[in-house]
């Protein structure tokens, strides 16, 4: 569990699902370590013995449970109690009722009920990880940096501001993208790679995009004058931007970023989290999650 997640719910929430687990019956080791790194690392050493992996916390836990479990027999089971939550609504879990949420873990580690979704497997220079929501390397890495950096406000607010105060001031990024082996270069506002629909707090940027498909749903938005970015952002987040000319929709199931030489050269997050810089390489792999359903 995150104890700080959701204002402090998440400690109300994890407790909550700990005592009802045990009490119906359920064997449960609490693995929440003193910092993010020491519970990733603890669920990394004991995922193989588990038979699923419980997290309760936002979007930066259950990155970390899932990277310890993707590929693996050990289901995964999400309790969100976070800020933003997208991979939770995403794979359409219930928020905001962590005591619905226990209830659902519980019946489906009984009755060994899961779904099969599709994860992310994403390769850089240095290493490699997993990811299940949305890759994102422009503007909207930007907004999740600064969203990141603030304390206030809560909720998907705080990244909405964040992006009004990104694409006030952004231009364009010069991309290199490969899709299943087909080249383009274009000079972008920002390249979503999606495996679920949406990311900062419910922004719908891949509305159309399925975990279970085998593909990967990218969205490219052309470089546009401020101005127009700033409108086109309110469309994001109901969804509605996709018939804008400067909103491209691919599918693939490899997608390869490169930075152009002379420009700016983002800094890429995957379910919210950093990640190294550019080149990167996502390849979807079917059915490497099981969610605890």
């Amino acid at each position: 569990m995150n104890p700080t997640a959701g204002r402090g719910g998440g400690r109300v929430a994890g407790a909550h699902v700990l005592a009802t687990l045990q009490r119906l019956g359920h064997r449960v080791t609490d693995l929440t370590g003193s910092d993010l790194a020491a519970s990733s690392r603890a669920a990394r050493e004991r995922a193989g013995e588990l038979d699923a992996l419980v997290v309760v916390g936002g979007d930066g836990l259950v990155h970390a449970a899932l990277g310890a479990v993707a590929g693996t027999p050990t289901a995964l089971g999400i309790v969100p109690a976070g800020t933003g939550n997208d991979l939770a609504r995403g794979l359409g879990l219930p928020l905001g009722d962590p005591a619905r949420a226990a209830g659902l873990v519980s019946s489906a580690l009984r009755e060994g009920r899961h779904r099969a979704v599709d994860a992310v497997r994403v390769r850089g220079a240095a290493r490699s990880s997993w990811y299940g929501s949305v890759l994102a390397s422009g503007v909207d890495a930007l907004v999740n940096e600064r969203a990141n950096s603030w304390r206030w406000p809560r909720g998907p607010a705080r990244y909405t501001l964040a992006a009004l105060r990104e694409l006030a001031v952004v231009s364009g990024v010069g991309m290199r993208i490969t899709l299943d082996g087909e080249v383009q270069e274009r000079d972008c506002l920002l390249v979503a790679v999606a495996n679920t629909p949406c990311y900062g707090g419910g922004m719908r940027m891949a509305p159309h995009a399925d975990p279970t498909d085998g593909l990967l749903d990218v969205v490219v938005v052309d470089a546009m004058p401020r101005l127009a970015a700033l409108r086109l952002l309110p469309r994001v987040r109901r969804g509605a931007h996709l018939d804008v000319a400067a909103v491209h929709v691919h599918r693939a199931r490899s997608v390869t970023l490169e930075a152009l030489p002379g420009g700016r050269e983002p800094h890429p997050h995957a379910d919210g989290e950093p990640l190294e810089h550019l080149p990167l390489t996502c390849d979807v792999v079917p059915g490497a999650l099981r969610v605890l359903a």
